[in-house]
């Protein structure tokens, strides 16, 4: 059974507009991780995050899920796929606010990037994305479903590897510990069985009307 909703956006060939659209999102985000409402916690290490190497001069591909999250989007070819991605990216936040908000997990402040060679690191760091949502990794959730969105049209693997590269570094950089990463892929699991029950109307003059039939849009197949 699927649930007729209406579109929320439109497509705009002014690509920049997306940054309006998901402006409010970004706001909620950077409110929560800046002004967490309970202490985060730190947690310890598990043998893999241990194990696993801090690369800093990997921070660039850690940032490049901002362009590569704004490419995807700007991929949209119509108001269905435009909202699919709108959906899709608020409803991961929904999911993952009450943690951010009740339970926040940090990483170490002062553990990495302090000491002088990666001062550079630091600052970026520090005023970027301040690690207080660690648990889930948004950065997961997002990529894997900026990944489905992207399988079904050109260049897939070359998106593909963008976006495991960028995966791979949020332990890498030490901005999220190895559960952060299962939270996230947990919360695209729940946000892509939702989406695959959405039917997105369409956007006329006169208002939205609600979507014809039971296909599902190209990207959630």
């Amino acid at each position: 059974m699927r649930m007729n909703v209406p579109p929320l956006i439109r497509y705009s060939p002014n690509k920049l507009m997306y940054l309006v659209y998901w402006a409010p999102f970004i706001a909620t985000y950077q409110l929560v991780n800046r002004f967490p409402v309970t202490t985060p916690t730190e947690l310890s290490f598990t043998w893999l995050d241990g194990a696993l190497p801090f690369l800093p001069g990997l921070l660039p591909v850690y940032v490049a899920y901002l362009p590569f999250y704004w490419w995807t989007v700007a991929r949209a070819r119509n108001d269905r796929e435009a909202n699919w991605l709108f959906y899709g990216a608020h409803l991961q936040l929904v999911l993952s606010l009450p943690f951010f908000l009740l339970v926040p997990v940090r990483m170490p402040l002062d553990r990495f990037y302090g000491h002088a060679p990666y001062n550079w690191a630091d600052a970026l760091w520090r005023w970027f994305d301040g690690p207080n949502n660690c648990f889930p990794s948004l950065h997961v959730a997002t990529c894997l479903l900026l990944q489905q969105f992207n399988w079904r049209r050109a260049y897939r693997w070359p998106h593909a590897v963008s976006a495991g590269a960028i995966m791979c570094s949020t332990v890498l950089v030490k901005q999220h510990y190895v559960v952060d990463m299962l939270g996230g892929v947990a919360v695209y699991a729940l946000s892509a069985a939702v989406l695959s029950r959405l039917a997105i109307g369409r956007l006329t003059a006169d208002g939205w009307v609600r979507a014809r039939g039971v296909e599902a849009p190209a990207c959630s197949r």
